[in-house]
């Protein structure tokens, strides 16, 4: 779902400048606001299986009451959309979250001439630092010096405020999400602003960096941005070919992926490799059957992917799973709504399409804060089936508990869209609902001869 966010952020910077004019923020009376959020509130409430614990349901209810006896005569949509997000926030679901109103962004841009900033951060153990500099002024050597504070702003209020926005708190499992949206969110939660005044380590006096329309923006990163490396899934071997090192940066399943898949395998055969590096760090997830296209090359045992996964049951779930889900229909058609229902791993036991290619040496799984839903839950497997070794510097981010499943709903005066997930997934991994899975291995420094 986080992937849709870069499509649409591109499609947006690509239209060239416009002359620039007024800007006016697209503002909601609160009547139509207060629509929305009993809107929004009502989804999650009667959707979320988190809203059955009766604790957090009450404090939850509380924050949406507070949210609305807060709203001013009028808010702009970009207010209004952080408002919600700081509810969503609250959820801890990365799986549930509200869209960004790329529309308002796009009238900024373009028709207002709006600017955005020239550079880009990087989250690193819960700080920010200048990832790359596009500006003009190649003086200006800043490129992974920390920030402590953007136009007065620290920080940490800062990381804490655009977590809201993804759907976490306090959690680094979002932080790839925060560095992807970082221009876009800044200007939604702190305003426009012409001039970006960075507080740096080690630096005096703060830096002023002009902001920079969309066309230049570009012009700029074609100039002076690093030309990354964005394959979706690599294989590189050592320098005797005995270690093979796969790359996998989500688990979302196109066709490039099982084709990928097929010629690694067949690569590493015919070279013999007898070690296999499985490398998911950063990884945000994506599909059950992608992680299944993988365990069929490595193990020809059967296996669940998880312990136990819930279904919320509710009318509104019914209706849609009798659409569109007959076979899970059948299962909650006649249970009574809010409860949850439970499926243990027995019922969802996969037979593995095992290969003629498969992997038959030792195999090592890196992992980090960042391996997110489908690739905790493949780092899961291979860890509660004795796969192989997982290694990482942190635990998944991910929690072993997470929801999932999502159905998108759009709000009826703002038209923004959001997501709430009705299933609950307790994977496998680990024993602590509210951690990640843990590594074997616990490394900082991920050298491939150092993890053998």
């Amino acid at each position: 779902m986080k992937s849709i966010v870069l499509i649409v952020l591109i499609s947006i910077l690509l239209l060239p400048c416009a002359t620039a004019q007024d800007y006016k923020p697209t503002y909601f009376e609160k009547a139509e606001l207060i629509e929305d959020l009993w809107f929004f509130q009502n989804k999650v409430e009667n959707m979320h299986p988190l809203i059955l614990n009766e604790v957090f349901a009450f404090e939850w209810s509380m924050h949406g009451n507070i949210a609305e006896k807060q709203l001013p005569d009028s808010l702009s949509i970009n207010q209004f959309y952080i408002e919600i997000a700081k509810l969503v926030g609250e959820l801890e679901d990365t799986h549930t979250g509200i869209s960004f109103p790329y529309s308002e962004r796009k009238k900024y841009m373009i028709d207002g001439g709006g600017v955005s900033m020239p550079f880009s951060i990087t989250v690193k153990d819960h700080q920010l630092y200048v990832n790359e500099y596009i500006g003009e002024d190649r003086s200006l050597d800043i490129a992974g010096k920390q920030i402590l504070a953007i136009n007065n702003i620290t920080s940490d209020q800062i990381l804490q405020d655009m977590r809201n926005t993804v759907g976490v708190k306090n959690r680094e499992c979002g932080d790839g999400s925060v560095e992807k949206m970082f221009a876009m969110s800044f200007w939604a939660l702190y305003g426009e602003t012409k001039v970006y005044r960075l507080k740096l380590m080690d630096e005096d006096a703060p830096l002023a960096i002009n902001g920079v329309c969309n066309a230049k923006y570009f012009e700029l990163r074609k100039k002076y941005g690093s030309q990354q490396n964005l394959d979706k899934y690599r294989l590189v071997f050592s320098d005797d070919q005995q270690i093979a090192k796969m790359s996998i940066a989500s688990f979302y399943g196109d066709r490039q992926y099982n084709q990928f898949l097929k010629d690694a395998f067949q690569e590493i055969k015919s070279k013999g490799s007898k070690q296999l590096i499985i490398d998911v760090r950063n990884n945000p997830g994506g599909r059950s059957r992608a992680v299944d296209s993988l365990l069929n090359y490595l193990t020809d045992k059967s296996y669940s992917q998880y312990k136990s996964i819930g279904i919320r049951v509710s009318e509104e779930l019914k209706e849609n799973y009798s659409q569109k889900r007959p076979e899970l229909y059948a299962r909650i058609e006649k249970l009574p709504n809010d409860t949850l229902f439970c499926m243990d791993s027995t019922a969802y036991t996969y037979k593995p399409n095992y290969k003629e290619l498969a992997f038959k040496g030792e195999v090592y799984v890196l992992i980090n804060e960042r391996s997110n839903s489908a690739a905790a839950t493949f780092a899961g497997v291979v860890k509660e089936n004795n796969l192989g070794t997982i290694v990482g510097n942190k635990a998944t981010g991910e929690n072993i508990r997470y929801y999932g499943d999502f159905l998108m709903y759009k709000l009826p005066n703002t038209k923004i869209t959001f997501y709430v997930s009705p299933k609950e997934f307790i994977q496998y991994g680990g024993t602590k609902l509210n951690q990640g899975v843990e590594p074997d291995v616990l490394i900082r420094d991920f050298k491939y001869k150092d993890i053998l």
